[in-house]
């Protein structure tokens, strides 16, 4: 049986490396010919179009399946915020919303996946650079201007996705007092199907090429994306004390939406999750 076994996650990871790699490159021609040459607005709002494209098509290949509490249409033109647990929050986020994400300026670096990921237009932020960051909350607040989602992670790293929110960094909360946008909420917790054994989180010191092989050998896995009611920024705040009001109010539902997710493996609804989101 453990030989099967291993033959079957043997298959799948190379099945799935061959599919998602084809797909990705279907999605990186397009994401080309869809921006060349456009003006700088619907360039990126073409690109958001193709990365949720990809993501949809991505978390189908490797067997991901998510669900969702709450309407995906309240972040049209909202700043999302969400808590984070790795590459896979950018799969089952990304299926869901279009938007333009906030990755770490180091991304840029990786083989292939920096390339790739730049196609996306996204806004990079460079955490070590503390000078760059007013520039990081004007790109953020152009693209809410735009009526376009932005998706960033205020923890600023991945966590486990168990043990509640690390602080939020403030950046990103700029934008949203500058443009007056209305803030969005979101928790997204994940773990195997069928009751296989793996930490589907991306953090700590965990290796990436060898954690994703991990997730392609995985029969399968169960996502869930919860919105929560939005936040307005309120007169008088700066960005330090809307980031603080966006943590007490993600926190306070944190254990409520886990607890929730967590009994879903059985079918079993659980503690309902927060006021306001779709059961």
């Amino acid at each position: 049986m453990a030989t099967k076994t291993s033959v079957g996650e043997t298959v799948r990871r190379l099945v799935r490396i061959v599919l998602v790699g084809g797909w990705s490159c279907y999605i990186a021609c397009g994401v080309f010919l869809c921006t060349f040459l456009r003006r700088k607005r619907s360039a990126v709002l073409c690109a958001a179009g193709w990365t949720k494209r990809w993501a949809a098509g991505t978390a189908a290949l490797i067997g991901m399946k998510i669900d969702v509490r709450g309407d995906p249409a309240a972040a049209a033109g909202r700043l999302v915020v969400s808590n984070h647990t790795g590459y896979l929050d950018v799969l089952a986020e990304g299926a869901l919303f279009p938007v333009r994400f906030a990755p770490q300026a180091e991304m840029r670096r990786w083989p292939l996946f920096g390339p790739f990921t730049a196609l996306s237009r996204p806004v990079w932020v460079d955490r070590k650079n503390r000078s760059r960051s007013k520039e990081t909350a004007r790109k953020i607040a152009e693209t809410l201007e735009m009526r376009l989602s932005m998706l960033v992670y205020p923890e600023g790293t991945s966590t486990d996705g168990r043990h509640g929110l690390l602080p939020f960094k403030s950046t990103a909360f700029e934008a949203a007092l500058k443009t007056g946008v209305c803030l969005l909420p979101v928790l997204v917790f994940h773990e195997p199907a069928g009751g296989e054994v793996f930490d589907t989180a991306w953090h700590g010191n965990a290796a990436f090429l060898p954690h994703v092989r991990g997730i392609l050998g995985l029969k399968g896995i169960r996502s869930c994306v919860y919105i929560m009611p939005e936040l307005s920024p309120r007169a008088g705040e700066d960005r330090k004390e809307l980031a603080a009001r966006m943590y007490r109010e993600m926190s306070d539902h944190y254990e409520k939406c886990l607890s929730d997710f967590l009994s879903r493996r059985d079918g079993k609804r659980g503690t309902p999750p927060a006021e306001g989101v779709e059961k």
